[in-house]
C-alpha cells in the first residue's frame, strides 16, 4: 500500500509539465535557494540515480528538483557531496 502522496505522484495526471509548475510555485515561497550551479550538477546526479522514480526520490519521498533547490538539503544518500 503507498501513501496518498504517493499515488497522487504516480497517476498519469501528473504530469512533467504540472510537476515542474508545482515546484515552481512552492520554490516561490523558499528563502533559502541554493545557487543555479549547484541545483544544476544536483538535478544532473539525481537524473541517473536509481533511487529516482519518474519525478520522486524513492529514499525521501521528495520531488528531487524541489529538494535538488533548497541549499540547507541534502541527498539522503550522500550523493550531492560538495
Amino acid at each position: 500500500m503507498t501513501c496518498k502522496g504517493c499515488d497522487i505522484k504516480d497517476t498519469a495526471a501528473a504530469a512533467s509539465e504540472n510537476i515542474d509548475a508545482l515546484i515552481a510555485e512552492q520554490l516561490e515561497l523558499e528563502i533559502d535557494l541554493a545557487l543555479p550551479e549547484v541545483v544544476a550538477r544536483r538535478i544532473a546526479i539525481c537524473e541517473g540515480c536509481p533511487l529516482r522514480i519518474n519525478h520522486t526520490c524513492s529514499k525521501c519521498g521528495c520531488f528531487y528538483k524541489f529538494r535538488a533547490n533548497l541549499a540547507h538539503k541534502d541527498c539522503p544518500v550522500g550523493n550531492w557531496l560538495e
